[in-house]
């Protein structure tokens, strides 16, 4: 537990450093972040399928998977509003690589996963990130709700245990810890409202940030499951072990990205 705990504040100090950056020196530079998820995100999922690969394929998995973020920012750079087309197309070239340099056809699903998870999720936090005017609150909401609906889940699964909610594909979770999710994701963002909010012009915004957590917590449930199955799919625990008692990026960040698209969709509407 010391250990988790140790692990979680520096990661938490990461992020908090993260966000200072953007907002005091230069919004871009929060896309170091990004991109660090990007590339290690990708070369923990390729390794978690190397049994079914080769090494080529593992190189070219982290290849396309670390250009993805550099990619949206040059195309971005000269061609506003199009970045995303950059880690796409990376995406289908390397998904192809992928699917030809699979040794055993029947788990060619597995092998042509890192072309595309993590670094599709992160591209909508790319975006986020570039949102007009509401880019910070947007980026700090996605932030914010992920690690509440996680830790609620935790404490009060922990808490009161209780029927499981997916026995077969992640054990230790029950319903009580996704009620917790739900209620923490909801927290969040009514928090992120309450401090940042007050400069968006949105009818009863309360309502609208406290539903966006509930939702967001929902797919980040549903994150957590998805990870859940490729690891016992393949065999493995944890992604990596980059962050003592945590395990890989991809084992912090797996329910947060799915999260992702959600709050890219209504922040634009916004």
């Amino acid at each position: 537990m010391k250990t988790r705990i140790i692990s979680g504040a520096c990661y938490v100090v990461i992020i908090a450093g993260c966000f200072l950056l953007r907002e005091f020196v230069d919004f871009r530079l929060f896309n170091l972040l990004l991109w660090f998820f990007a590339t290690l995100g990708t070369l923990e999922v390729a390794e978690a399928v190397n049994k079914y690969t080769t090494k080529k394929a593992l190189i070219v998995a982290g290849v396309f998977g670390g250009l993805s973020v550099p990619a949206f920012c040059l195309i971005e750079h000269f061609f506003a509003g199009w970045g995303f087309i950059a880690p796409i197309a990376l995406s289908v070239i390397s998904g192809v690589i992928l699917f030809v340099l699979t040794k055993r056809k029947s788990k060619r699903i597995f092998c042509v996963l890192p072309a595309f998870y993590p670094s599709l999720l992160i591209l909508t936090s790319l975006m986020i990130n570039y949102l007009q005017g509401v880019g910070f609150i947007a980026t700090l909401t996605l932030f914010v709700i992920a690690p509440l609906a996680d830790s609620f889940a935790y404490f009060l699964g922990t808490l009161i245990g209780g029927k499981k909610l997916c026995p077969k594909l992640s054990p230790k979770k029950t319903w009580a810890g996704a009620f917790g999710s739900v209620l923490g994701g909801a927290m969040g963002g009514l928090a992120v409202y309450f401090v940042f909010g007050s400069s968006l012009n949105v009818r009863l915004g309360y309502v609208l940030f406290a539903i966006i957590g509930v939702v967001a917590s929902v797919l980040t449930i549903f994150g957590d499951l998805f990870a859940s199955l490729i690891k016992r799919k393949v065999g493995i625990k944890d992604y990596g072990n980059i962050m003592p008692g945590h395990g890989g990026v991809m084992d912090r960040i797996d329910g947060m990205i799915f999260s992702s698209p959600l709050i890219l969709v209504a922040f634009s509407l916004i």
